[in-house]
């Protein structure tokens, strides 16, 4: 370590490596065990809350004849939101009064497989071989499987729609034979914005690939260009601390000029996609944070040599 710290640098590179390091352990942590996914636009957001109220609905009548009812969901199909659909669901479920609804995802292997097998073969309109009283069989105290498609999902300036397809695998039918079936899948739109005054849905697809394309790559440019430039802002700021001879303002300075790196990033995909903390940001957060690193430490060292 001796010979380490006689490089030119290292203790600022070592110190802001192992400040950045603990914030990149405290992120992930958050991301992926404390934080919800939360990639939805605010419209589509809405008219996803309007659709699954349109789902919950179909519970509080069959609450209200039957009682309590234990659902289990399966994956929403379709769905490119990092499971936020399927989190908003069970969500909703759940908070009707008295739990008069307990809905989760499987946690028998068996179950799942079964139910997947049985509802690909609703969406193929094709006959299946499989019971669905073969379904409850290693879960005996569950009522029902829910199974969800998106087939549109879409918002623009000032309204949002959300189209499902819910198909659902009950253990009674309400018959008086009282025998599991495959209920016929519901066709649900939720909107949202000013398509909720008018009733119409929008007819527009989206800005289509090259404008979202040329968003992307104009935020890239800004984002490319702020590390570029950053350092050499802060020349006043660097020479002070170089002056001042200390390693802990050395690594501050460069754990702050890469901090605003990150933040700049953030802002850009809250500026263009409307969600600061989405999976493309989380992914490009972590691309940039190396050569944000590499490239401030240089110009760096290049401003103290001057």
């Amino acid at each position: 370590m001796a010979l380490l710290d006689n490089i030119p640098g290292w203790k600022v590179f070592s110190t802001g490596i192992g400040i950045a390091a603990l914030g990149i352990v405290g992120f992930l942590v958050y991301t992926f065990f404390l934080a919800t996914p939360n990639d939805l636009k605010e419209l589509e957001e809405q008219a996803v809350q309007n659709a699954i109220e349109e789902v919950a609905n179909i519970y509080t009548q069959k609450v209200q004849q039957h009682g309590q009812q234990r659902v289990i969901v399966m994956p929403v199909k379709g769905d490119t939101t990092n499971e936020q659909i399927r989190e908003m669901l069970i969500a909703r479920l759940n908070g009707f009064d008295d739990d008069a609804v307990e809905a989760k995802k499987p946690d028998s292997p068996s179950l799942e497989e079964r139910a997947i097998s049985i509802f690909n073969k609703v969406a193929k309109d094709e006959e299946t071989e499989r019971d669905p009283a073969a379904v409850f069989e290693d879960a005996g105290e569950v009522d029902e499987v829910i199974s969800v498609a998106v087939t549109k999902k879409w918002a623009g300036r000032d309204s949002g729609v959300c189209k499902l397809d819910v198909t659902r695998i009950v253990k009674d039918d309400g018959t008086a034979e009282r025998k599991a079936a495959v209920l016929e899948t519901k066709h649900i739109t939720g909107l949202s914005g000013t398509a909720i005054q008018t009733g119409e849905e929008e007819v527009e697809d989206g800005p289509g690939f090259w404008s979202g394309f040329g968003k992307f790559m104009l935020g890239l440019l800004i984002v490319f260009a702020t590390v570029a430039i950053l350092p050499f802002l802060s020349w006043p700021f660097a020479k002070a601390a170089f002056r001042a001879d200390s390693n802990a303002a050395n690594g501050m300075l460069l754990v702050g000029l890469t901090v605003l790196d990150l933040a700049t990033l953030f802002a850009v995909s809250w500026l263009f996609a409307e969600a600061a903390f989405n999976t493309t940001a989380v992914i490009s957060a972590g691309l940039l944070l190396p050569l944000a690193l590499v490239w401030n430490l240089r110009l760096l060292n290049f401003i103290e040599e001057q």
